[in-house]
């Protein structure tokens, strides 16, 4: 090992006393001028410090999803879908009224964007966003106008029918509570005289 570096060295040499000094002069990059052994220092710096840059991106990629379930979560909780609308219509219920007050008070500002399901035609769709941002504006502590967007995501949960529904059948099939048939007497101090 000791005699390959001898020849390298020797190589190298040789190679600056035949005409080295003429290429570094037309070449002028910064190993050629004298950086080389700088670009070598900069290079152990760099794999010394591993896995550090590595960390910050991989820490970012782990980080993303979670991003992404927070935001599909306030979109989730902001949806203004057919419940909140009058049927077929872009007038909104006492409950998408109530529902676009609690988002513009309560929400944290940076998750005030409310989202409107997209209904069977896009005009109805652009009424009823419309109609979402004119109360927004009303409701909005500092008067900056909502953030409205149209979405394709499905509300969560049934419908407030359905779960009536299944509540009463529920209560239906529940027995009515009674309490056992006494016994006798006779019978229980007959078996304790044995």
């Amino acid at each position: 090992m000791r005699w390959a570096r001898v020849v390298f060295g020797l190589c190298v040499l040789s190679g600056w006393a035949q005409g080295a000094p003429q290429a570094v002069a037309q070449c002028g990059c910064a190993r050629c001028r004298g950086g080389f052994l700088e670009s070598i220092a900069q290079d152990y710096a760099q794999r010394n410090q591993w896995p550090f840059p590595y960390v910050c991106a991989d820490r970012e990629a782990v980080r993303a999803p979670f991003a992404i379930m927070v935001h599909n979560g306030w979109r989730r909780q902001n949806l203004l879908c057919e419940e909140h609308f009058k049927e077929g219509t872009a007038e909104l219920t006492d409950a998408g009224r109530l529902k676009i007050q609690r988002i513009m008070t309560e929400v944290p500002a940076p998750h005030r964007t409310i989202y409107v399901r997209r209904a069977d035609s896009p005009e109805t769709t652009a009424a009823r966003i419309q109609a979402v941002q004119e109360l927004a504006a009303k409701f909005s502590p500092d008067g900056t106008p909502a953030v409205v967007q149209e979405t394709t995501v499905a509300p969560a949960g049934w419908s407030a029918e359905r779960l009536d529904s299944i509540n009463r059948k529920f209560h239906a099939a529940v027995p009515v509570p009674q309490l056992p048939p006494p016994q006798s007497s006779q019978s229980s101090s007959g078996q304790t005289q044995k």
